[in-house]
């Protein structure tokens, strides 16, 4: 039969038989050798090899054994088992072992095997060929004859509507819950029917074989294991207690020496005193994040080195203890950073993708692995909303570059201050007590998106955020969140929200017209009072009526309620009367005044 051919070793073990390893049609001699090489051993109890034949077309196999060990003299369970199965010829029981390794097709047989043979052929034929299908082929095929029946079961459902749907049968009119309930009972009839047919007929031609594969390379004979002697270990003895080591001295030695270890490594990687410039404020960077930071150009590796200088002469300048520097301030000092690189990305021009690279490698200097510090610099204005300490970190090193960029002579006190306010403990929630609240909003958002694209769009979102947020640093306000288009923020005197609202105005007039292509048009509102406190957030009348107003505003004015204006009589401020503003949610017209920012700019 021509067919597929392959070998494979079987080996006896306390009674049952398994295949050892299989061979190729060319790799006989191999097959025998592998056998004989597992007669020594003493677990194996008998070795024989079998050469079968599979036929695709037929879905068939025949199986011969061709070699056995001396100790097997006639054929157990598991060899008839194979032969039966394969519908082929075997060997018999009283053939010599001669016979059993000849190589041709046709092994003797006596008239018993014969008869055997020709019977099983006769049945084979009469019940058709038998495919060897796995486990999973068979699911595959009974959950497509569920498909099928599913199908055929509606096809028949839809036919009996059609054919006596409202009709009367036998007295009884086909409506309602009657032909409901006899849908029911036609598709259930139809699906079990056509199911069980069509998995009678498949699985009738099926021969269920394990999931594993043709061929598995021979496993090499196992050693015996040595017993190793365990050997007690002597304890050194001393003189006296006061000769012993002291374990905890020489742990705390240990932990000092790898301190300062790391100290002098980031002071190093850092490149603290490092005193080249090109004239530009760089500096060359250190070796290591020279051959980390792929990807930039040279202006923006001149960047980089500046950024890692600047961090250097922090670090090192500080008067804060570098072995406190645990997580949390080591986060801290993350959030510091994030933002004193935004402020050297504006102040250098640097763009957004560069900046994260930058922000990646400086935190990577700090002792993060470098997923950790992508991470981070992919994902730190996330953070930013989550706690106001966490803003308040990142306005510290915004303000700190901002400096250095004029001065580099004071950053270690920056970073002191700003470690100072991160170690405070966390305050806790106050009583109700007035609390000025801004809402700030991008005029004509929409209009801009469609103009000048979604890009262009987040460009002025950016260029919105930092206005916003270097006003609400430099007059003490807490961002509270992000809307979309604008920022939610509070302060403690309604004094310093107007005028943090005057220098957001100021900043966004500066923006476009530093930028005509890229206009940023800013409406604020203004409004004080009593909210809820709870979370980090704002609840309350005060926050709807701040949010109210700052829609009644159009572009590049400031709009504040009568409470806001009452609050700061006797200040410089000028004030317009806008009228009143029937506002959803609250009774009656709201009288709001506006802020005259642009005449008290003309003056100045």
């Amino acid at each position: 039969m021509a067919g597929i051919t392959q070998f494979e070793v079987h080996v006896q073990q306390g009674g049952r038989w398994s295949i050892h390893a299989q061979f190729g049609s060319f790799q006989k001699d191999k097959a025998i050798e592998e056998a004989k090489s597992m007669e020594p051993m003493r677990s194996v109890t008998a070795v024989k090899v079998v050469r079968e034949i599979y036929d695709p077309e037929a879905g068939s196999s025949q199986e011969f054994v061709i070699y056995k060990s001396a100790g097997v003299t006639s054929l157990d369970k598991f060899e008839q088992d194979a032969t039966t199965v394969g519908g082929g010829s075997g060997g018999g029981g009283n053939t010599s072992s001669s016979s059993w390794m000849d190589d041709s097709d046709d092994a003797s047989e006596d008239d018993g095997s014969t008869a055997a043979k020709s019977s099983r052929k006769s049945q084979k034929r009469a019940s058709g060929p038998q495919k060897k299908s796995t486990v999973t082929q068979v699911v595959v095929k009974l959950l497509l004859v569920a498909l099928i029946s599913l199908t055929i079961g509606g096809v028949f459902t839809f036919m009996t509507s059609s054919l006596i749907g409202g009709k009367t049968l036998f007295g009884i009119k086909i409506a309602g819950n009657t032909e409901a309930n006899l849908l029911f009972v036609v598709f259930i009839g139809t699906l079990l029917l056509s199911a069980l047919m069509m998995a009678t007929s498949l699985l009738k031609k099926e021969t269920l074989v394990e999931n594993q594969p043709r061929y598995r390379p021979p496993a090499k004979a196992t050693k015996p294991v040595r017993k190793i002697k365990k050997v007690k270990k002597k304890r050194k003895k001393y003189p006296s207690p006061e000769d012993k080591p002291d374990k905890s001295a020489k742990k705390a030695a240990s932990t000092d020496a790898d301190d300062d270890a790391l100290n002098d490594r980031l002071k190093s990687e850092l490149g603290s005193g490092v005193d080249d410039d090109d004239g530009s404020g760089g500096a060359k960077p250190p070796p290591e994040s020279a051959a980390a930071g792929g990807g930039l150009s040279p202006k923006e590796e001149k960047q980089k080195a500046f950024m890692m200088k600047a961090l250097g002469k922090a670090l090192e300048g500080s008067s804060f203890n570098k072995k406190k520097l645990d997580n949390f301030n080591k986060f801290g000092v993350n959030l510091w950073v994030a933002g004193a690189t935004e402020a050297l990305m504006q102040g250098r021009d640097i763009d957004a993708k560069a900046a994260s690279k930058i922000l990646a490698d400086s935190v990577q200097v700090l002792g993060y692995k470098k997923s950790h510090a992508e991470n981070f610099a992919g994902k730190y204005e996330e953070y930013l909303l989550q706690d106001s300490r966490y803003m308040q970190m990142f306005q510290a090193g915004r303000n700190a570059m901002n400096t250095f960029l004029q001065d580099e002579t004071h950053i270690s006190r920056h970073l002191d201050s700003s470690l100072e306010e991160w170690n405070k403990p966390k305050q806790k929630e106050e009583q109700p007590r007035v609390i000025t609240v801004l809402f700030t909003d991008i005029a004509g958002s929409t209009a801009m998106t469609q103009e000048l694209g979604d890009a262009g769009a987040q460009e002025a979102v950016r260029a919105h955020n930092r206005v916003v947020r270097e006003a609400l640093t430099q007059f003490r306000g807490r961002e509270v969140k992000h809307t979309g288009d604008g920022i939610m923020a509070s302060f403690e005197q309604a004094s310093d929200g107007v005028e943090a609202a005057i220098a957001m105005q100021r900043g966004a007039n500066s923006h476009t017209q530093a930028n005509p292509n890229l206009p940023l048009y800013l409406k604020i509102g203004i409004n004080s009072g009593e909210p809820i406190q709870e979370d980090n957030d704002l609840f309350g009348s005060t926050v709807q009526m701040s949010a109210r107003i700052v829609d009644k505003a159009q572009k590049n004015e400031i709009f504040v309620s009568e409470v806001v204006k009452g609050i700061c009589a006797g200040k410089s401020f000028q004030f317009i009367s806008r009228g009143g503003y029937e506002m959803k949610g609250f009774d009656g017209p709201v009288t709001l005044w506006e802020v005259d920012w642009k005449r008290a700019q003309a003056a100045e």
